[in-house]
């Protein structure tokens, strides 16, 4: 086990699209001393009702450690992303790795305009993969990033998909640091509201 340095004050919750969330993120649990939202349901991205009750029941479950910095990958980051719009003070943080987005459209696009939690995407570029495949499928990671005020595009080259499992340690390394550069920008925001009501 490597050890990092405890960079995040808020926790570290993981989304999981399925039950089993505590063996998908293993590795976070014990280097970034993470939890788990566990759900009993297998999330439909492309069904708006699945995608609804999945967020409702994610923040019941992070409520209690609001705000959080919530870690999701494939599938489970494009309803991360509707949980961060629709409860903005739940998400201190987005960290998403390896995204899969159901669609892109005009909707979509407006989705992640309405995100403000600094939002970090880690994609996986393996090494066995031509240069066009690779552009094509950095590209839905890339639009995510970039759509959000704040977000931020990282690529782990020589990876393979999932990033958080093939190549935990740079993962874990992104992840901390940006979970610091997040707890920093939040304590500003609210030191400038504090000034503007002085």
């Amino acid at each position: 086990m490597t050890d990092y340095p405890e960079a995040a004050r808020d926790p570290i919750v993981c989304l999981h699209d399925r039950p089993g969330a505590a063996h998908w993120y293993a590795d976070q649990i014990d280097a970034l001393g993470a939890r788990v939202v566990e759900t009993a349901d297998v999330l439909d991205a492309r069904d708006g009702a699945s995608v609804d009750r999945w967020v409702a029941a994610a923040a019941r479950d992070i409520e209690a450690d609001a705000p959080a910095h919530v870690l999701a990958t494939a599938t489970a980051a494009y309803a991360a992303i509707v949980l961060a719009s629709r409860h903005p003070h739940l998400v201190r943080s987005l960290l998403l790795g390896d995204p899969q987005i159901p669609h892109d459209d005009a909707e979509y696009r407006q989705l992640l305009a309405s995100v403000h939690a600094p939002t970090l995407v880690i994609a996986s570029a393996p090494d066995q993969v031509s240069e066009a495949a690779e552009e094509s499928r950095l590209a839905v990671p890339q639009g995510i990033a970039g759509g959000i005020d704040n977000g931020v595009f990282v690529v782990i080259d020589g990876c393979d998909v999932p990033a958080h499992r093939e190549r935990g340690s740079s993962f874990h390394e992104w992840v901390t640091s940006f979970t610091i550069i997040a707890e920093g920008l939040g304590a500003l925001g609210q030191r400038r509201q504090e000034e503007a009501h002085v």
